[in-house]
This record gives C-alpha cells, structure tokens and sequence, in this order.
C-alpha cells in the first residue's frame, strides 16, 4: 500500500486553510497545517518528509518566498504551490506552480497532480 503524500499547508487566513486541508484530506492527501512560515518550518523539523508545499506568498513574519528558500534547503526540490491574492509578485522558484486568489479548490489538486503530485490509487476509489 503507498502511503498518502504529505503535504505542507501554510496559510494564514484560518477559512482559506480549512477549505484547502479538507480538499487535500478528502483527495487522500496527509496535511500538515500551519498559520506561519516559522509555524511550517517547526512542524517540518517534526517531520521526517513532506512531499509538497502550499503555501500564501503573505503571511505574517516571514513570508511565502522566503519560507519556500528555507524548506528548499532542507528538502532540495519538493514542489511548491505560492497562492496570492496580489498579481505584482515575482517569478517562483523551479518546480513550482502559482494560483492566483481567489481559486476553486480543484485548482488545488490540479496544482499539485501538475507538479506530479497525487494521492495513492485507494484514495481515488
């Protein structure tokens, strides 16, 4: 049996995190929530993997771009999804994918099965 990819969720608007975790959860994804970056990165330490990081590029603290640089430094070239609500924002880094806010929540799982991210077969059943 494969086990469900594990998923790294940052996003600091509580509603928007809820709606993404439970479209995650419901696809067979395993979510790891955060409200900030140093909420992510803690809970990162805590984990031995992560397979995918979503992240808002503004969050409080430190934000989305810089929160990427760090997790791709202890995981080189785990795919990123940056979501914003702001278009004036700067190319994202390699194997990534952006959406723009707002965004239907199978832009979601559509981002990350782009990046070749998907939930285990059992899960699609």
């Amino acid at each position: 049996m494969t086990s469900a990819p594990i998923v790294l969720l940052v996003e600091d608007e509580p509603m928007v995190r809820e709606m993404i975790a439970f479209e995650l959860d419901l696809a067979g994804f395993q979510v790891l929530e955060a409200a900030s970056a140093e909420d992510g990165l803690r809970l990162l330490t805590e984990n031995a993997r992560i397979d995918l990081l979503f992240t808002d590029i503004r969050l409080p603290g430190k934000n989305g771009w810089q929160l990427a640089e760090e997790v791709r430094g202890l995981h080189p070239g785990v795919p990123i999804v940056y979501a914003s609500g702001y278009s004036d924002l700067s190319q994202p880094l390699s194997h990534s994918k952006f959406l723009q806010k707002p965004y239907r929540p199978s832009q979601v799982l559509q981002a990350a099965a782009d990046l070749g991210i998907k939930p285990p077969p059992a899960a699609t059943n």
